[in-house]
Formats: structure tokens, sequence, C-alpha cells
């Protein structure tokens, strides 16, 4: 849905008296996601709800970003941490200050397991007044609890590039680099250096790169661009991304789900998408 139709969502929950207390809102980009929240907590807010007026005092807080029941949690590296979530969990069962409800807007794309159990916690016994909306990217990386306890709201249509450190997109194009040139010896030296200095959550973000690196190369065949990939210059680096590539790729995805060696994953990928399987089924 796009944001007027998330909108919408909300007013017909105050409409039918039935408020969740915990949303997802995934996809888009972070703008889109971030105006959905920033709708969502006047609609909830407003002294006329679920009309919002823009002028009551709630509404000029919320837009100024200095209301005392909305807080907004932004953990480092968008990983929410146990004490974070400790935080969260006292505030919350503090009745509101002024407003009909408490509630937080959590950026995060990724919850350590003690963060996400202590999250679970919240979500099976939350106050009566208390909401929390999640902001992601997607909601794949979190527990099929979490995501089975919230609603869920997926915003569309746009692919958001994920944020990767300046340092580690500079190095990702030198280990490609390095295997464009068949220079063995750098390129697993280079993978082993990444996987043992980044973080795994760093780590997909480089995962994310490399798969939008090979969609970009495969819409600019059918001469079709795409804004979103910023920030590096692999789109010149590898050339050639057929469309089973990409579906290997996104297959891969799934092994970061477990604690699979980033190095192995990392080396395999690249390989595979500068070396192009030429397969003749006739002499086989």
């Amino acid at each position: 849905m796009n944001a007027t139709q998330a909108s919408d969502f909300f007013v017909r929950c105050i409409e039918k008296g039935r408020i969740p207390h915990a949303f997802i809102v995934h996809g888009g980009t972070f703008e889109q996601r971030y105006d959905v929240s920033l709708k969502a907590v006047k609609i909830l807010e407003c002294e006329k709800s679920p009309n919002v007026c823009e002028t009551c005092y709630h509404c000029r807080a919320i837009s100024s970003n200095n209301h005392p029941d909305i807080s907004r949690v932004k953990p480092e590296k968008r990983n929410l941490s146990i004490d974070e979530v400790r935080t969260i969990k006292q505030d919350m069962y503090m009745k509101p200050y002024s407003g009909r409800y408490k509630i937080f807007i959590i950026e995060t794309d990724w919850m350590q397991a003690p963060a996400a159990n202590s999250l679970l916690k919240i979500l099976e016994e939350p106050p009566e007044y208390g909401i929390m909306i999640i902001l992601a990217r997607n909601n794949k990386n979190f527990l099929p609890t979490i995501v089975s306890r919230t609603i869920n709201i997926r915003i569309n249509p746009e692919i958001e590039a994920p944020d990767v450190d300046k340092k580690n997109s500079e190095y990702l194009e030198k280990i490609i680099q390095s295997a464009e040139r068949k220079n063995w010896r750098n390129f697993f030296s280079m993978c082993a250096e990444i996987a043992k200095n980044v973080s795994r959550e760093e780590f997909e973000n480089i995962f994310e790169i490399i798969v939008m690196t090979a969609r970009y190369n495969l819409l600019k065949d059918t001469e079709i661009t795409d804004k979103n990939l910023k920030g590096t210059n692999q789109e010149s680096i590898i050339n050639t991304v057929s469309h089973s590539q990409i579906e290997e790729l996104l297959d891969k995805r799934t092994y970061l789900r477990f604690n699979v060696n980033s190095r192995i994953i990392l080396e395999r990928i690249i390989l595979e998408l500068i070396s192009p399987k030429w397969r003749n089924w006739q002499t086989r």
C-alpha cells in the first residue's frame, strides 16, 4: 500500500475502536516509512482524531519532534539492543503525560536475540495506552513470533539502497576488481579481512549492495535506469549479469539467517557474479 492507504488504515482502526499495540511498517524508502509513522501518530493523538487538524497542541508538538508521549528510537547501525528495549519498557509502563497514547517509533532492521525476546514480552503484555511502530527495510530479520504479534504494513513501490560505510564500499570494489583480474591471493585475503572486520548487520548491507548492483546492470541492459543505486561505482565493474544469477543471489540471502561463515558467502557470490555459467545442454 502507499502512504495514503496506510493512513486510512489507522483511521479505520480508530473508527472501529480497535487500536493494535504494535505495527511493523516495512518496504519503500525510509522517508516513506517515517512519513507513515508521522501521520499515524497524528491520527492517534490529534484532538480531532481520527481527523488531523495540524493546528492543535498534539499535531504541532509531533511536527516539531517535541511531543512528550512520542519517543523516537534510533539504534546505532539500526540494530536494536537489549538496553534500548529496557528503556522502552521502563518508559512505556508510565502513563501518558498529555496524549491518549505512549507511542514509540523504532527505526531498526535487526534485533539480537536478547533484545528480541525482551521486546516480545512487551508485545505479550502491553499497557492499554502503549503503541510501538517499528520502521524496517523488511520484516524478514525479525523473529516470527514478533512478526505474528504485530500488524505488518508493507509500503510500495520504491526500493531503498542500504547505507554502506564508505570504507567498506571501497573495499568491496577492490575485492571485485581482484576477482576480475584473477588476482586470487589478493581476492581471498581481502575477503577474509572484510569478513573479520564487519558485523553481521554490516555484512547484510554489503550483500544488499551487491544484489542491487547486479539488478542495476540487468535493468541497464534493457535501458532502464534505477536512481536508487548510490554511493558506489560497482556497476562499472560487474558488467554482465543474468536473470539466473540474480535468482541465485537472492537464494543465498537465506544463508545470512543462519550462522554461516560470511567470508565463504562473500567469496561465492562475487565469483558467481563475475563468472557467467556457460552450459551446453546438448553435450551433457
